[in-house]
């Protein structure tokens, strides 16, 4: 009798428990829902910007979003809101991966329509180019500004990666080491300018060439120029590092690198700039070297450096290795080069700022410059000058430093100047009010080639119709409020694509237009009652058979989702069972 109470028990559960899952919502007042999957091809990728195919005016014009965006929010499967960005004209939309397993897929859900503004994470995926502002009187700083950007901000590897920037007066960069750099400076180069038609250096294999220099200032190096072409077809990477030195020539590991392509090279001679892996602090009045390789070139396919036939720069002087770099020797005359970067008056330094969503402000008042990083001070100095005012523009979440932008302002003598976030046109409006507009690039290509992104369905989700008279017509709309409340916390969604086979047996499902729910269902409740019934065949003991029970409950609850509430009365019948043997044995 108490077997049959337990599979009766598991029947029960299916009936109560499947319909409600299957009727299960998430946002309150939406009226359509995307179904969105993103699929991954390959090893397991993170921090990802994924595009997918949407017609943004198509869903405007036919009313399932309004004009600002407002009705409208993306969420992982747990509910979790994911910055996205809706694609302008024929651009593609991008949405926010921040982990996808190897060989996996993610489903995500795309609300729209409703009169109540969801607050979903819209956001400013910016291209290579970030998004620049014209350089205005307004937005000169002075000895007293606060500059605030808030969105994702990438401490890791990249180069040349700029948050914001006036160039030659104010920049904020991520340098690849954990750290969020402000530096209040100027704009400094070291360089030799001057070369000979007939002077260069052959670069390939483990021939190395370099040149020694002294700065005169502390100076903050983010690229490195060098008037170069290729030969042939050279392969591989040209490479150009810093190093310091020792007895004139370079020594130990590289401060910093920055390669391209040796393929990219012209073959015409030409200034060829290369961007470093992070910035580099090199110190006043010691001598540094640079150092360029080409090791995977040959004596047909190289590089050719261009220099002076002369000594034309007093503090270094050009060198060779004929060994990849293990021996240096010092020789006579000058590359030509140009290494960039700013000379900073005062440099803040945020340490152990993990790669994530943040906000950064820096702010110049009463004589102390302050650097803030999720409203928490990490540094300051002081600054009793005005920041440089130059004609250069403001460039803002370059190269990478920011996948994602939610906002920035500029805030000048307590006023606000320039405030832009995300919308839905070819130039961001300053909401400050005094027209500084910004003009954005806009990422549209994924981050990572085997992650992609397809719209699987779009359905209502919250209203439906139902004919009142015998006018076909005539129909009226039924809404959340002429339906019951749902218990929340009792209900979730199946993800069958977590189990092996799962996701091919729901597609094949759909495509016979059948509910996959229904199925899956069916497959956990009644196999739990099923693994009752054949642990039974073996044993008369109560205890295995509902502990079978629970067992395929629990994996089942830990694979595709299904709430674990529905444990509770397995656990009772085991624990009244255990304490009736107990009672049983007095």
């Amino acid at each position: 009798m108490r077997k049959l109470i337990i599979v009766v028990g598991m029947f029960f559960l299916s009936a109560l428990i499947g319909p409600g899952t299957v009727l299960a919502s998430t946002i309150a007042d939406a009226i359509y829902q995307a179904d969105i999957r993103a699929t991954n091809a390959s090893y397991t990728a993170t921090h990802v910007s994924a595009p997918f195919t949407w017609s943004t005016d198509s869903l405007i014009d036919g009313y399932y979003i309004d004009s600002g965006f407002t009705n409208i929010a993306l969420q992982n499967s747990s509910g979790q809101d994911i910055p996205f960005m809706p694609g302008r004209g024929s651009d593609p939309w991008i949405m926010w991966i921040e982990q996808i397993a190897q060989n996996s897929v993610l489903n995500y859900s795309l609300y729209t329509g409703g009169e109540t503004a969801m607050g979903g994470k819209l956001a400013y995926f910016p291209g290579t180019a970030g998004m620049t502002v014209a350089d205005a009187a307004s937005l000169e700083l002075g000895n007293s500004f606060e500059i605030e950007l808030s969105g994702y901000i990438d401490t890791s590897s990249g180069t040349n990666k700029v948050i914001i920037d006036k160039g030659g007066a104010f920049i904020i960069y991520p340098n690849n080491a954990n750290e969020v750099i402000g530096i209040v400076g100027s704009a400094i180069s070291i360089s030799q300018t001057s070369y000979y038609s007939s002077t260069a250096s052959s670069v390939y294999s483990a021939n190395w060439y370099g040149q020694t220099f002294i700065p005169i200032s502390d100076t903050y190096v983010n690229n490195i120029t060098l008037w170069c072409q290729k030969i042939l077809s050279p392969s591989g990477n040209f490479n150009i590092s810093i190093y310091a030195t020792s007895g004139g020539v370079p020594t130990g590991a590289p401060l910093a690198v920055g390669a391209i392509s040796a393929s990219t090279i012209s073959t015409t001679a030409g200034a060829q700039t290369f961007y470093l892996n992070n910035s580099v602090k090199l110190n006043s009045g010691i001598t540094y070297a640079l150092a360029f390789s080409c090791p995977s070139g040959d004596a047909s396919n190289y590089i050719k450096v261009w220099s002076k036939n002369s000594d034309a720069y007093t503090s270094g002087t050009k060198c060779s290795s004929s060994d990849s770099g293990t021996s240096w020797t010092a020789g006579s005359f000058d590359y030509y080069f140009v290494l960039s970067g700013y000379t900073p008056a005062v440099t803040l330094t945020a340490s152990g700022i993990i790669s994530g969503d943040h906000s950064i402000k820096i702010v110049l008042a009463g004589g102390t410059l302050s650097l803030y990083i999720d409203g928490v001070l990490e540094n300051s100095a002081a600054y009793v000058s005005s920041i440089a005012d130059n004609p250069t523009n403001w460039c803002i979440a370059q190269n990478g430093s920011m996948p994602y932008l939610y906002y920035a302002k500029i805030t000048v003598g307590g006023v606000l100047k320039g405030s832009w976030t995300w919308e839905y046109a070819a130039t961001f409006t300053d909401l400050s009010g005094n027209g500084n507009d910004a003009t954005p690039s806009f990422r549209t290509t994924t981050t990572d080639a085997d992650v992609t992104v397809s719209v699987i369905s779009y359905t209502a989700c919250n209203q439906s119709a139902f004919v009142t008279s015998d006018d076909d017509e005539a129909v009226e709309i039924v809404t959340d409020d002429d339906v019951g409340e749902m218990p929340t916390g009792w209900y979730g969604n199946f993800h069958p694509e977590n189990l092996p086979g799962g996701q091919e047996i729901s597609d094949f499902l759909e495509g016979l237009d059948f509910p996959p729910a229904f199925f899956w269902f069916a497959f956990v409740y009644l196999g739990a009652a099923a693994i009752t019934m054949i642990v039974s065949g073996f044993t008369h003991k109560l205890l295995p058979i509902a502990a079978s029970g629970l067992c395929w409950t629990v994996f089942f609850c830990a694979t595709i989702g299904v709430s674990w509430w529905v444990l509770f009365p397995v656990g009772v019948i085991i624990a009244g069972e255990q304490a009736n043997r107990k009672m049983a044995s007095y």
